[in-house]
């Protein structure tokens, strides 16, 4: 995070609408997002020099109300369906777990090496990948240890990760250009689905259908649900990173190289369709895009509920002068 040496921010857009409706303030070099049931917004920021914490924001959308001191580095967070706050600590090799209503860390687990991404399944497991090992940590509810590990590729570099309410949790494998897909209650790779150059990140929308961002080909993969292969691919912008999926079906992609969001209307892919050739997510019937600025980098995106309002909130951040864009895992 200290490559980046100014303020950051949240851009607010709320559902339907096609510009940010405003910005909120958080601390220094925010990264990761993620939003709880209730709609406490957490984000990763910088505390003082060399250390981190995660800003806590309340459902009401005004200021930074408390922080989290965690490791210095960088985190990734999910939050389950109790509201239970899972940070990734690559550094570390760990996961730590906040609980709801708590401010500090409640319990630290051991997994495999540089823990990327967390998928909980609605029983409370928790399932994680470790990029360098190559594998997936399951965490039962509850639990202070992992207890499972799937072995997804010692060479694939799994990355991001999300879980379905069938029972199956999706992982991208960015060096194998492909998307795993476990079994949860059984721990065991049932498919191995080709997708786009480098897949960072994976979601699912309410109608199962998977979404892919394919960093280096600058497109979305749309796997349809059930389906063995890739049902629909859609051009975005620049190095599509991390994603949302609101509970219409809408899908907002930050695409971190030219500083802008693609915004996927509704549109399931059909089993049984043949990839479609590339179509632009902007002036299509596929919907549109914003930019955020010269000098603006994208980190995440995540659904949230800010008072009565359903909105996606952007996580801005600066990048310093002479320093090239961060690494993929942002």
């Amino acid at each position: 995070m200290t490559r980046y040496d100014f303020s950051g921010g949240l851009f607010v857009l709320p559902s339907g609408a096609k510009a940010p409706a405003r910005t909120i303030h958080t601390g220094n070099f925010p990264s990761s997002v993620a939003s709880a049931p209730d709609g406490t917004l957490y984000i990763v920021q910088s505390g003082s020099p060399g250390t981190a914490e995660i800003g806590v924001l309340p459902g009401s959308g005004g200021t930074i109300a408390d922080v989290i001191p965690v490791s210095p580095g960088e985190h990734g967070l999910t939050v389950g369906p109790d509201g239970s706050l899972f940070v990734t600590n690559p550094n570390e090799g760990t996961v730590s777990v906040v609980l709801p209503g708590t401010k500090v860390v409640g319990r630290t687990i051991t997994v495999g090496s540089a823990p990327r991404s967390v998928a909980v399944t609605k029983n409370g497991t928790a399932f994680v990948t470790n990029e360098y090992s190559g594998t997936v940590s399951v965490i039962p509810a509850g639990s202070v240890n992992a207890t499972q590990t799937i072995d997804v590729g010692s060479k694939s570099n799994p990355h991001g990760i999300a879980a379905d309410s069938s029972g199956n949790v999706y992982v991208t494998n960015v060096l194998t250009n492909e998307v795993i897909v476990v079994d949860a209650s059984k721990a065991t790779v049932t498919r191995r689905i080709p997708v786009g150059r480098s897949p960072q990140e994976v979601s699912v929308s309410p109608d199962g259908s998977i979404y892919v961002t394919n960093s280096e080909d600058r497109t979305v993969s749309v796997i349809a649900s059930g389906e063995s292969k890739v049902t629909r691919t859609i051009s975005v912008g620049k190095e599509p990173g991390r994603l949302a999926v609101t509970s219409e079906g809408t899908v907002y992609v930050a695409n971190r190289q030219d500083k802008s969001v693609s915004v996927l209307a509704p549109e399931p892919a059909r089993a049984g369709e043949p990839t479609a050739a590339p179509a632009a997510a902007s002036g299509t019937s596929r919907g549109h895009s914003f930019n955020t600025g010269k000098g603006v980098l994208i980190g995440g995106v995540a659904v949230v509920v800010l008072g009565a309002i359903v909105a996606i909130v952007v996580v801005l951040r600066r990048r310093a002068a002479g320093r090239a864009i961060g690494s993929s895992t942002m």
